[in-house]
């Protein structure tokens, strides 16, 4: 059975799954082109997304993060973005939540290593996320023990993907539990944007320490929002 030639997406292309774990617990399905036409829905996205300036407290202030983001209802996203949710409902049979819409308005905007923690339960999650724009470093890293004095940052074992143009990225398994990743800053003027799409078991014990949008305070001061978000300025 062919794809209709309406579709915004392309169900036929092969994905090629990379093994994070030698045991396959944490995994990336990556699957370039995914999207049929993706520079003019990033131009729409740019043009009509309600885009918000995200502010988180650190180290007494309210700090901006270095990108833009929005949310969307299934029902209010561009046809492909539909059709892409859809997809990943059909294939990993599962109900995903999202979406989520981060701007990367040029290689000056990035997004430090992380995992997705607010989702709590870790054990078992799914990420997809849609690249349109720029392609440019998507970094992993597994994640080390910081109680342990003798686990320093180390990089040897990254992986670097390199998604972009309508591609999908898929992380499954542990990746949340066991792995970092994360869109660091990049000597290009062009966009990026990343529509993502979370799915979390919650098999396992749940995640009960801070998430990155909860505040840190380092005095005894009164309690702040944790995260906060404005129109930007330009």
């Amino acid at each position: 059975m062919h794809d209709r030639p309406e579709l915004g997406i392309d169900r036929s292309k092969p994905v090629d799954r990379i093994a994070l774990s030698p045991d396959g617990s944490s995994w990336v399905d990556l699957v370039p082109g995914f999207i049929r036409d993706p520079e003019p829905l990033l131009a729409t996205l740019i043009e009509t997304t309600d885009w918000l300036q995200g502010e988180v407290w650190r180290y007494e202030k309210y700090v901006e993060e270095k990108r833009l983001g929005s949310w969307g209802r299934a029902d209010t996203l561009a046809a492909p973005l539909r059709q892409a949710g859809l997809h990943l409902d059909s294939v990993y049979r599962v109900r995903f939540q999202g979406a989520s819409i981060v701007y990367y308005r040029d290689g000056n905007d990035f997004q430090g290593l992380h995992s997705d923690r607010e989702m709590r339960w870790l054990d078992d999650t799914l990420i997809g996320i849609v690249v349109l724009g720029e392609s440019r470093p998507f970094q992993l890293r597994p994640r080390r023990n910081v109680n342990d004095p003798s686990a320093r940052r180390d990089d040897s074992q990254d992986v670097v993907l390199r998604p972009g143009h309508g591609d999908l990225l898929v992380m499954g398994g542990r990746c949340q539990q066991d792995w970092l990743h994360g869109v660091p800053a990049d000597a290009t003027q062009l966009p990026r944007i990343s529509v993502t799409w979370r799915w979390t078991s919650r098999g396992g014990r749940p995640d009960t320490a801070p998430s990155y949008f909860d505040g840190r305070s380092y005095s005894d001061g009164p309690s702040r929002v944790g995260t906060r978000y404005r129109r930007p300025t330009s």
